[in-house]
């Protein structure tokens, strides 16, 4: 008699084979992946900063203009960790004002490089005020001893701080109820809407103490939330 051939154990082998196979190329393929992500991505940095929004307060020292100078500020000072490179971090701003309306903004150092309309001639809201010993070097920025860098422009360390401070505003004894560079900061669309900062609110009209803001700063190079907390404007 003819015996009939089985197949029963060539299924089972093929199965295993093509688990292997799979194994093998989905193990590949991860290794790629890995590899090139690790390749692309930095760090985020081990940074502390504190925020502030605030609605009225006398511009930093400044050996030109002390004393003379008060409005609205946006301020990120570095308190401690490593060094921070503005030109790699984007601010994320959302809130609602007193009447309802949301609003929200999102700077990174390309887009804060803007005209900032009528700003006697500072093109974008935020920089960092020091002193640097003179070197010979041109700055292009500031008088005397103290300079202005520009966000995107600066390392932030231990003590350095981030402003919107008043300097650009008008002088006088008046306090400068608005500001051009707040506008920018926080209105939805980067826009100015002060006319006159001494008599015109602008954006803090809609901003007063007390506003809730949700600020979130994302480390860009590493796609990292570095700072995520809400403040309250004072």
């Amino acid at each position: 008699m003819m015996q009939k051939k089985s197949d029963d154990a060539v299924s089972p082998v093929i199965g295993v084979m093509l688990m292997l196979v799979i194994t093998i190329v989905v193990a590949g393929v991860i290794a790629v992946f890995g590899t090139g992500m690790a390749g692309n991505t930095e760090t985020a940095p081990n940074v502390v900063l504190d925020i502030k929004i605030l609605s009225n307060i006398e511009a930093l020292a400044d050996e030109d203009h002390a004393g003379e100078l008060r409005g609205p500020d946006f301020q990120i000072l570095h308190v401690s960790g490593d060094p921070l490179n503005t030109g790699d971090i984007e601010i994320q701003i959302a809130w609602t004002d007193q009447y309802n309306k949301f609003h929200e903004s999102t700077y990174s150092a390309s887009e804060f490089k803007q005209n900032v309309g009528s700003v006697g001639g500072r093109s974008q809201p935020m920089y960092v005020k020091m002193h640097v010993p003179y070197t010979g070097v041109d700055y292009t920025y500031g008088s005397g001893g103290m300079y202005d860098f520009y966000f995107g422009d600066v390392e932030l360390t231990p003590g350095l701080r981030l402003t919107a401070t008043t300097d650009f505003l008008p002088m006088g004894g008046d306090n400068n109820v608005g500001s051009w560079f707040m506008d920018a900061i926080f209105c939805s669309n980067g826009e100015t809407k002060t006319s006159n900062p001494k008599t015109d609110a602008g954006i803090m009209k809609y901003l007063p103490a007390g506003t809730p803001v949700d600020i979130t700063i994302l480390h860009i190079p590493s796609n990292t939330i570095i700072y995520e907390k809400e403040v309250v404007v004072q």
